[in-house]
């Protein structure tokens, strides 16, 4: 198996795989796992949904310059994946996909890396799947009997479900994302529908990916760019992140002004200032102090943070960590 994933993998998969050719491989990298196992490192998911965002950038090898990033499938019930890939499917967001990825190891500070495989369109693969099933089943001649009334026990189990009291149930992927879409175009009113929604998807995603609180990438979108895509400083910040271009440059991001690479880039220095200052501390043992300090890195660079020993005496970056703490915990209902 490991032979055969390291063939696949060294395939950059810009482009589909027939149908048949995907069934053929996801048959023998058998058993391909569900979200339930998706933190199992070697293994191998198939991840069925919605190409809602897209991530380019840049990297020079020895030979050649090769093409990297990463892309976002929502999937209906298992939320958002952030696959890495060396060759960007050239689809249009909002196309569905089938993919299989490989999980990868993590390093202490990030979830495990998923790494793209093949794809094919998942529209092929549901015919193909269905016209399986239906020859299966016409080969089952076996008549069945023709049910009038439901049985005893039909109707034993569904008095007991009439009795049964509703339940509340869980905020799906889909939930979590209209939420956050509808409070981004709130924030600013000038973006489409379709922008909210990226943002909101690459904002969630990236999160989980870093394993951050989406709310505090929204406080420091919010207190850099108010949403806006286009901002740019008069220092020459850009995006929504407001990434200076040697700090973009660095995180890989080409272009601060696609939403998804600014997210992307914005996100991983949250969390690269945030393990600078802690000393990479879980999420869940992090102090106000950490992340007032990481704020105060973001904004002024850690090398100033270090430099004073704490928040830096300038008042625009101690203006700047007062915004986004007050924002953060507004939108956590924290006074």
């Amino acid at each position: 198996m490991l032979l055969l994933l390291g063939a696949w993998s060294a395939v950059a998969p810009a482009s589909p795989v027939d149908v048949k050719s995907y069934l053929a491989l996801r048959k023998k990298l058998s058993p391909v796992v569900g979200r339930q196992s998706s933190s199992a490192p070697g293994s191998v998911m198939e991840i069925r949904g919605r190409l809602s965002g897209i991530s380019k950038r840049s990297h020079s090898g020895s030979e050649q310059t090769k093409e990297l990033g990463c892309i976002i499938i929502t999937t209906e019930h298992d939320g958002s994946f952030v696959v890495e890939t060396g060759s960007i499917p050239d689809e249009n967001l909002g196309t569905r996909l089938a993919c299989l990825v490989r999980v990868n190891e993590g390093s202490p500070t990030t979830v495990g890396s998923l790494e793209l495989l093949a794809w094919t369109y998942d529209v092929d693969l549901e015919r193909a799947e269905q016209a399986s099933k239906a020859t299966t089943n016409a080969g089952n001649t076996q008549p069945k009997p023709i049910q009038t009334k439901p049985s005893k026990n039909t109707a034993t189990a569904a008095q007991h479900s009439a009795s049964q009291q509703p339940k509340a149930q869980p905020l799906s992927a889909e939930d979590y994302v209209a939420i956050y879409r509808k409070a981004i175009k709130g924030f600013n009113k000038r973006l489409s529908d379709s922008e909210a929604d990226t943002i909101a998807r690459s904002i969630l995603g990236f999160s989980y990916r870093y394993k951050l609180d989406a709310r505090l990438v929204c406080a420091v979108i919010l207190a850099e760019s108010n949403f806006r895509i286009d901002a740019t400083s008069y220092c020459g910040a850009m995006g929504l992140g407001q990434l200076m271009p040697g700090t973009a440059a660095g995180l890989g991001v080409s272009n601060p002004y696609d939403p998804v690479e600014n997210i992307y880039g914005s996100v991983r220095y949250i969390r690269s200032m945030l393990d600078r200052i802690s000393g990479k501390k879980q999420w869940n043992e992090l102090t106000w102090k950490d992340l007032a300090l990481a704020l105060a890195a973001y904004n002024a660079g850690p090398g100033a943070v270090k430099k004073h020993g704490g928040i830096p005496p300038y008042r625009e970056t101690q203006n700047y960590v007062r915004k986004v703490t007050q924002i953060y915990k507004k939108l956590c209902g924290v006074s």
